[in-house]
């Protein structure tokens, strides 16, 4: 069975984060309009696109990762 997943990212298509999965193509496509949307009202600069996906893409949902450093 084929999954589809919503990709986002920011500067290249290649350097991306699966924002969701989706059992097929029209679920997705429905979702990626509301993401754009999103997107476009706070004038970000942030893409999304969907597609099958790919052997090794990694699917963490959530997830969010702060660092902070101090330095002295």
């Amino acid at each position: 069975m084929t999954s589809w997943v919503l990709i986002i990212w920011l500067a290249s298509s290649s350097n991306f984060t699966v924002y969701q999965k989706f059992k097929n193509e029209e679920e997705c496509l429905d979702k990626m309009a509301t993401v754009q949307k999103a997107l476009e009202q706070a004038s970000s600069k942030m893409q999304v696109m969907c597609r099958v996906q790919k052997p090794g893409d990694v699917f963490k949902k959530n997830e969010i990762a702060i660092a902070k450093y101090t330095l002295r």
